[in-house]
């Protein structure tokens, strides 16, 4: 009897032990069960961001983009509610939506670099019009980062910041410059016209230094030659004498016909002056006449 009941007990124990492993085994399975089923659901949650951002890669409007990412975002803030949820979904989340915010500050920093490439050493930067127009590129850069910083928390504020400082000190540098070149500018303009001005007015006295050598030089020739009034109605001549004359150097007696036909008799002294060789009276000088 002692002995049946040992065998009875080991029967237990055996049926226990099997209800144990039968019991432990199921739950393992059930717990794989689950976590295939879990894992189902971050590939296919992954799948979905993975989609989203590729739409938003293949966007090319940025007004486009602009509305992804603000939708992506309101997505975020759902899915972080849900009973349901999965680290590793929320992780890709902020993955992506980083990768897209990454896009736009990606493209601020390149307007700003490239304009500071295009002018390099700003000191001999010298074209104005092309520093308006990096002018008028940055300060409609700020006001796109102002936008979507404000609407779309495409940055952080410290970042904002950062970016309206640069802009701001790139803006004011750049007109310095202009000022400075356009000043350069006008000063070369009125160096240039002073210099035009002093070389015309140079030109100016020689022609007239060159006319009025001219006209003494045919003055004293004609008078030497005519001994009297020239003209096509005057007719003179006459003949030097060593003797006498009003300056007492020498005297030139002469004769000139008017227009009127009449012979007036006149002698002219060493200066040109001519007096009436009858009643001694001055008639005037000669270099008057012509």
């Amino acid at each position: 009897m002692k002995g049946k009941k040992i065998v009875i007990s080991m029967m237990v124990v055996f049926v226990l032990v099997l209800c144990c492993i039968s019991g432990y085994v199921a739950k393992i399975k059930y717990d794989q069960k689950q976590e295939k089923i879990r894992l189902e659901k971050i590939e296919k949650k992954n799948k979905e961001i993975q989609s989203e951002y590729d739409k938003f890669e293949k966007e090319e409007d940025r007004a486009n983009k602009l509305a992804i990412v603000k939708t992506f975002s309101s997505e975020i803030e759902e899915y972080k509610k849900l009973e349901e949820k999965f680290d590793i979904c929320e992780k890709e989340y902020e993955n992506k939506l980083s990768l897209m915010k990454k896009f736009f500050s990606d493209d601020y920093d390149t307007v700003i670099n490239n304009i500071s490439t295009e002018i390099g050493d700003l000191n001999n930067f010298g074209d104005k019009e092309k520093l308006a127009s990096y002018v008028t590129t940055l300060t409609e850069l700020k006001t796109t980062i102002q936008n979507e910083y404000e609407n779309y928390s495409m940055i952080d504020k410290e970042k904002f910041d950062s970016y309206n400082t640069t802009i701001d000190t790139n803006i004011q540098s750049y007109n310095d410059r202009i000022a400075a070149i356009q000043k350069a500018e006008e000063e070369e303009a009125a160096r240039k016209k002073a210099e035009e001005e002093a070389a015309a007015a140079a030109e100016a006295a020689a022609r007239q230094a060159q006319s009025s050598s001219k006209s003494g030089s045919s003055g004293k020739s004609s008078s030497s030659k005519s001994g009297g009034s020239t003209g096509s109605s005057n007719k003179s001549s006459g003949s030097k004498k060593s003797s006498g004359g009003s300056n007492g150097s020498y005297r030139y007696d002469g004769w000139v016909e008017g227009k009127d036909g009449k012979i007036n008799r006149y002698y002219q002294d060493a200066d040109g002056n001519t007096y009436d060789s009858d009643t001694g009276e001055y008639k005037g000088n000669i270099y008057d006449w012509y």
